[in-house]
This record gives structure tokens, C-alpha cells and sequence, in this order.
């Protein structure tokens, strides 16, 4: 199965649909060249021929095809074949043979599918030859959701089978009803809330349809006297007009449940004097606390306008799922984990402070779309404080550098400064990009791009991958810099036998080390532990990164761990710890790091690598490879 890097690479050959140069493929993947020619050797190997090269680059071979894990789709179509008979279930035998496989097979995709149910309030059970799903219809919704948001090329074709099953329906005219409702109610969705919707819609008329019908519901007169419930059955009725499908009461409640807490998330801007009708008073206050906190304590500053309004808006409609205990699934989460460390540990530690503050209970998948609200955010920030300062020489002639620098500007927008400036500027601009149009000057200086005075598309490519490259250069020599002083060799333990031992032993055993050599106290063990219970810090690349809630240590340091055997680590096997210490000050420097760090180890390739090393010295020079080869 190819990775999400590979996917991204072959994507994008296959929508240019001709030849991509090296540089251009670096560019989009946000590697080095070296990284690409890697990355295409390697996908050739294990599907020979799938990207041409030549003299003018790469291009994608339309005449071959590369496979996704066949076992993963099939398990997705039994889980969706058991989800239309949810009271006879399916004959095992006919299963088989409509899947054309052997029984023995599908004893063992169902096996697999058990496995995959195991934290989910569902159950697969055999009642003679019949093969059927119990548990909550929206927990069974909830997982199909799971699946269509799984970070693969499942998504489309999940949205495929569920289209066939319900060729009457199309789910794009779905999604426009919905969203024609709501938005007479002043409710604005995104798309990803919007499909969940329309897929909840699309499956419930299906059972429907076959005389499945629900028989209870929790908490239906409350739920029939709210707002939610009204458009409910708007839809309902909108459907019934369309397509003869008719909602009892019970399914309208059902419905409803949808639609919790998502009246308030509206878009409409909200004036200080209408806030509190959207959002109540305890929850202002209690927002306001935690994001003081949060900049005590990450040196991140989250005091916008926008940003708590719409981040308390989605508290409010959060406290309302929590009571009726209606929680948001994003099976994204693993990705936000991996791609967006720093952020998803933001979002941890608001989602502990809300918890204490208001009393409630946050999951995994609500930590999740706090930290899309996050990142959101710290994007828009990012652009405005990482610009890159781009400085215009030319020999004007009729405002020629004017014209230029309004056309850069217009390009590349907030990603960077654009200053013309006159010969005399040029001598200390040795470290700064520049952009000429003269040849005797772009001789003179390193990092500089030769450009036609009337900026053609060439050019402004040209300038994108320059400043890529350098943008890059420039962080990993810092993360490099950052590595040899954060990870000394008396935090680090090679090769430990682990056949005795326990994640809990392990942090231990990290922390006495830290506390030996005055990293940190005893507090430092009791907030990491504290993490540890928010949201594992395991990942599925087989590594663990247990790291303190608050900022307690007394200097910033990270104790590797590289184990001769796996251990299992909540739901993953681990064979690489990274215990990190950050104290107050450093929080900054810190944050860089470990955004960059997690990605890297959370690679499988890269934490085997890791893994394997058999000193400190091989581990740093590895990991310092790792990070300025880009991957």
C-alpha cells in the first residue's frame, strides 16, 4: 500500500499528465530533489515502471496502475453489506460468493473487521449461517464516517459503493437539499459536516426503504421540543416529496441528533452586545481563562476576536453534544497527530483545561477539531510572521520595478516582503533573496533569481522554488543546530532489553534519568502521566513521545529510548521512546522542533531507522540526515 507522500507524488503526475521536472516535484512535495528521486526509485520497485523518466523528468505511466490494500476495501464492503440488514444480518455463504472469495477468506476479513470494532460500541455475531452488526445505529453511522474520512484512496471509493447502493439518490443532489434547509435556519456548514449529514441521510433511507424502521430513541419528547427537531423534518418532509421515503417520529428524532449544537455554529459575524445569546456566559469566562493559560504556558498567542468567537461557538455546540452525549466523529485524528504535532497538542491541553473548567467530557475525535480550529488559526499567523523578504533590483526604465513588485506581491501574497531597492542596498544582502534583472549582478550573489523585465509565468516559477529552497535550507540548518543541543548523549539509552517491561516503566525510567542530571522534579513525571491519559502519545510509525502537559522542566532536553523489541504501547507496537522535557523559556525555540521532529519520527521508515541505531552518535548524525534530506 503506497504512503501518503507516494499517493501525493503520483497524484500529481497523473492530474499534470506530462513530463515534471525534479525541481517542480520538490516544490509541491516540500522535499529535495534527492528526496524525489528516492521516493520515485522506491515506488518503482514495488510497482515496476509506474513513473517514466527521461531527460525532461518524471511523468506518471497511465498504462499501469497501482494497487490499494484490496483487503481493506473488501472489509469496508462487508461492514456496508451487514449495514443494510441490521435484523437478519447476511447469509454468510451468499456473502462469499457476492464478494467472490472462499468462506475461509471471509472468516478471515471478518476477523478483521472485529478487530477494527474493538473500540467502538459494535459487535459482529453469528446466528447460525447469518452474519449481523449490534450496537447503536449511530455508532454504526459513526463508523462508516470513520471510514470514509480515513486518510486514503478508500474515501472515493467508499462514496462509490455508497452512490451504487442507492442509485435513486444522488448524494450531491443530497447535499444540496441539506444544505438549502440549514441555510434557511441561518446554519452554515463545511463540507466535511455536510457529507457526514447527507451519508447519515443516504444509509438511514436505504434501511428505510428495505422496512428497517427504528423502534426507540433516547430522550424523544426532549429532543422533539428542540429547534433541531424542526429541521429534521424539513428534510424529512423535502425527501418524502422527492422520493415516496417516509420518517416515523422515532427516525425525526434520530435525525435530529445530527443537528445538536449545530444551530449555533452559524458564520454570520456576531457584535460583543448579541455574543452571550450565542454562547453562554460560563463558557465565555471559562474560554477566556484557558487560552490566558495557554499563552503562559506555550508562548502562543490566541487572543483574536475571530478566533474566540468561533472557537466558543464551537465550545457551546461541543457542551450541547456532551450532554446528549452525541460526540463528532474525525478519523482524521491520527493524521492531525502526525502532520500537526504542536497543534494537536494545543488542542490537548485546552481540551484538559475546558474539561476541568466546565466539567465535561472531551474526546479523542472533539481534541481533533479543536485543533482544526487551531490550525486554521496559526496558518493565517504563519504567513503573516514566516514572510520571506524578497528585495527587487532593476535598471528601471517607466516604473518597470514598480510594476514588478505589484505583480510579485499579487502572486504570492502574504507569503512574502517585496522591497526595490538601488544599488547601493545590494552589499549586505548576501543571506536575502534578490531578484534582478541584471546578469552582472545575479553573477555577483548567492541566492538570487535572473528574471526577464516583464515577469512571465517562468519566472514567477522560478522565484517559488528559490524561495522554497531557501526557506528550507534555512529551518533545517536550524533544526539541525537545535538536535545536537536537545538530545545529549547522557539522556540517551541504546538498545535496552524490553522483555520485562511497560510504557509506565519506561516514562519512569526516562524521567530518573532527566532528574539525575536536574532536567527536571517530580512534578515533571506527574503532568506527563497526566498527557499519557488525555490522548496516548503513541503512533502507528512505532514510536511513543511522552511529553509533560505544562511547561515544568528546569532546562529543555529530550531522553531517547531505542528498544531491541517492540512493546506494546497502548493500541502500537514501539520500539523508540523519546521522552521531551521543555522549560518556560524556551518554549519558542521548542515548538519548532517538535512540530519537525514528530514529523519525521512518525514515518515508518524513518522510526525503524531510528530504531535500529546502535549509539548516540549514529542515532544524531541519522536524524540530522533524516531532516536536510527533506523526508
Amino acid at each position: 500500500m503506497l504512503s501518503k507522500k507516494e499517493k501525493d507524488l503520483c497524484n500529481y503526475l497523473k492530474k499534470i499528465s506530462d513530463w515534471v521536472t525534479s525541481a517542480e516535484l520538490a516544490v509541491f512535495c516540500s522535499c529535495t530533489t534527492r528526496t524525489i528521486r528516492n521516493r520515485v526509485a522506491k515506488l518503482n520497485q514495488s510497482h515496476p515502471s509506474l513513473i517514466l523518466s527521461s531527460r525532461l523528468g518524471y511523468r506518471f505511466n497511465e498504462n499501469k496502475k497501482y494497487q490499494n490494500n484490496g483487503e481493506v476495501d473488501r472489509v469496508s464492503r462487508i461492514f456496508l453489506a451487514l449495514l443494510k440488514q441490521p435484523k437478519k444480518g447476511v447469509d454468510f455463504y451468499d456473502l462469499a460468493d457476492s464478494l467472490f472469495i472462499s468462506e475461509s477468506t471471509l472468516k478471515q476479513d471478518i476477523q478483521r473487521l472485529k478487530s477494527n470494532l474493538l473500540n467502538d460500541p459494535i459487535q459482529i455475531v453469528f446466528e447460525g449461517n447469518y452474519v449481523k452488526l449490534t450496537g447503536t445505529e449511530r455508532a454504526k453511522r459513526g463508523y462508516l464516517i470513520s471510514l470514509l474520512y480515513d486518510e486514503s484512496d478508500l474515501q472515493e471509493k467508499l462514496k462509490q459503493t455508497i452512490q451504487d447502493m442507492i442509485g435513486y439518490l444522488s448524494l450531491y443532489k443530497l447535499n444540496g437539499l441539506v444544505q438549502e434547509v440549514l441555510s434557511a435556519h441561518h446554519i452554515q456548514l463545511n463540507q466535511y459536516v455536510l457529507d457526514n449529514i447527507s451519508l447519515h441521510l443516504a444509509i438511514s433511507m436505504e434501511r428505510i426503504k428495505q422496512g428497517h424502521t427504528l423502534m426507540s430513541c433516547p430522550k424523544p419528547e426532549i429532543l422533539k421540543r428542540k429547534s433541531t427537531f424542526k429541521i429534521a423534518e424539513e428534510i424529512a418532509d423535502r425527501l418524502t416529496q422527492e422520493y415516496e421515503i417516509y420518517f416515523s417520529e422515532i427516525e425525526l428524532v434520530q435525525l435530529s441528533l445530527l443537528f445538536i449544537g449545530m444551530a449555533n455554529e452559524t458564520q454570520t459575524p456576531i457584535t460583543n452586545e448579541s455574543f452571550t445569546c450565542f454562547v453562554d456566559p460560563e463558557i465565555i469566562q471559562a474560554l477566556e481563562k484557558v487560552l490566558a493559560e495557554v499563552e503562559r504556558t506555550y508562548l502562543v498567542d490566541l487572543h483574536d476576536t475571530a478566533f474566540f468567537n468561533q472557537l466558543a461557538i464551537h465550545l457551546q455546540s461541543l457542551y450541547h453534544r456532551s450532554r446528549y452525549d452525541t460526540f463528532t466523529r474525525n478519523n482524521s485524528l491520527m493524521d492531525l497527530k502526525s502532520a500537526y504535532p504542536l497543534t494537536y497538542d494545543l488542542a490537548v491541553y485546552i481540551a484538559s483545561l475546558i474539561q476541568e473548567q466546565l466539567s465535561i467530557k472531551i474526546n479523542d475525535d472533539e481534541i481533533a477539531f479543536i485543533a482544526l480550529h487551531i490550525g486554521a488559526y496559526l496558518e493565517n499567523e504563519r504567513y503573516d510572521k514566516n514572510r520571506m523578504s524578497l528585495y527587487l533590483f532593476v535598471n528601471d526604465y517607466h516604473d518597470i520595478g514598480k510594476k514588478m513588485r505589484e505583480k510579485l506581491m499579487s502572486y504570492f501574497g502574504k507569503r512574502v516582503t517585496v522591497d526595490v531597492i538601488e544599488k547601493s542596498d545590494l552589499a549586505p544582502l548576501s543571506s536575502e533573496l534578490l531578484i534582478t534583472t541584471d546578469q552582472a549582478i545575479a553573477s555577483a550573489y548567492e541566492h538570487v533569481v535572473k528574471v526577464q523585465p516583464f515577469l512571465r509565468a517562468k519566472d514567477l516559477k522560478k522565484i517559488a522554488q528559490a524561495i522554497d529552497t531557501l526557506s528550507m535550507t534555512r529551518k533545517n540548518s536550524h533544526i539541525c543546530h537545535l538536535i545536537d543541543t536537545l538530545i545529549p548523549a547522557d539522556l540517551y539509552f541504546g538498545q535496552v532489553a524490553s522483555k520485562d517491561l511497560t510504557p509506565v516503566m519506561i516514562r519512569k525510567r526516562l524521567y530518573q534519568r532527566m532528574q539525575q542530571a536536574d532536567y527536571v522534579d517530580q512534578m515533571f513525571l506527574c503532568e506527563v502521566e497526566k498527557r499519557e491519559k488525555m490522548s496516548p502519545t503513541s503512533f502507528p510509525s512505532g514510536i511513543a513521545v511522552p511529553h509533560a502537559v505544562a511547561r515544568v522542566a528546569f532546562k529543555s532536553g529530550v531522553s531517547i529510548m531505542t528498544l531491541r523489541h517492540a512493546i506494546i504501547w497502548e493500541n502500537y507496537p514501539v520500539k523508540l521512546v523519546a521522552c521531551i522535557a521543555i522549560n518556560q523559556a524556551d518554549a519558542r525555540v521548542f515548538n519548532r522542533f517538535f512540530e519537525q521532529f514528530i514529523m519525521l519520527v512518525s514515518d515508518d521508515m524513518n522510526a525503524k531507522k531510528l530504531s535500529s541505531c546502535s549509539s548516540h552518535a549514529d542515532f544524531i548524525s541519522t536524524l540530522k540526515a533524516m531532516v536536510m534530506a527533506g523526508d
